[in-house]
């Protein structure tokens, strides 16, 4: 739902945002919507630490960091002890992902000269290249089942298009061919669609769906303010960032796109990005950032 649209309600008629939320009666003055406030986990002036991801049970926080002047993969508990430094070289090593029993974690190095997907144990042991190709292969998600990941390549003609390769190394297949730069590729929680952000031809950044099979693509968001960085929560709705509202912020929405609200309202310099869904549906793990700094916050759901 974009816009504003109106619905008579009793003898009042109510107007309504974007995020579907009655704001006040007609006369009356609009009343501000009531936003959670995050907790700040780990702000360090100056130090980007990025794309956290929940572990399975939800005490665990995996991401990368710039503080050693390479990105390299760290995992903390959620109250900020026991962090651990995974990766430990002179190559960049970012875009971690969990395995879905926590076993593994996949994540992009360019410790062989360009950028390739890699999977190691999570203890950062058993590296091992999986997609090995000249061109660079970024944004490495698992699907639900474990056995295949999602990855985005511009192998094939420069535009970076959504591929999938098994766990292992093997059965590489692109799944989809477009004009548009196709990153963020994520496999919907009952494996029947994949979740994707889109740069398009047009210039505009949106939220896409397709098929599992790469077919059947649809424009989710389709609106003009930028959408970036979407997410599934367990239940099947979408988690993204969008400037439809000032700064980017999260919000969530149904998978059709409707239903949207807004989560958090970050002000100016600040803004909201590269969400995590615990697996409980409880909690969102994201960054928050301003300038040279990204940090990581936690808003409830509940």
């Amino acid at each position: 739902m974009r816009g504003i649209g109106k619905a008579v309600t009793g003898m009042g008629l109510l107007a309504v945002t974007a995020s579907g939320l009655a704001l006040a009666s007609v006369g009356a003055s609009p009343a501000a919507p009531a936003f959670k406030e995050p907790q700040k986990l780990l702000w360090k002036d100056g130090v980007k630490n990025a794309y956290p991801r929940w572990s399975k049970d939800g005490k665990r926080i995996l991401y990368q960091s710039n503080r050693t002047g390479k990105w390299q993969i760290y995992v903390m508990n959620a109250d900020l002890s026991n962090e651990i430094q995974i990766t430990k070289d002179e190559a960049n090593n970012n875009f971690p992902d969990w395995s879905p029993d926590n076993s593994q974690i996949a994540f992009v190095s360019d410790r062989g000269g360009n950028e390739d997907v890699y999977v190691m144990r999570s203890d950062g042991s058993g590296a091992r290249n999986l997609s090995n190709a000249a061109g660079d292969d970024i944004h490495p998600y698992w699907a639900p089942d474990g056995k295949k990941i999602l990855f985005n390549s511009g192998r094939d003609g420069g535009h970076l298009q959504i591929y999938e390769i098994n766990s292992d190394g093997s059965g590489l297949r692109r799944l989809a061919t477009s004009p548009d730069e196709d990153t963020c590729a994520r496999v919907s929680p009952k494996g029947d669609r994949i979740l994707y952000l889109a740069n398009l031809a047009a210039g505009v950044d949106d939220v896409m769906m397709r098929d599992r099979d790469g077919s059947n693509p649809r424009n989710v968001t389709n609106d003009g303010p930028m959408d970036g960085w979407p997410t599934w929560t367990p239940d099947g709705r979408i988690v993204f960032s969008s400037r439809r509202n000032g700064p980017f912020a999260l919000f969530m929405m149904d998978a059709d796109g409707s239903h949207a609200r807004q989560l958090t309202d970050p002000k100016p310099p600040f803004l909201d990005a590269r969400a995590s869904v615990s697996r409980d549906g409880t909690k969102i793990v994201f960054n928050r950032e301003s300038g040279e700094t990204i940090g990581i916050y936690v808003v409830s759901l509940k």
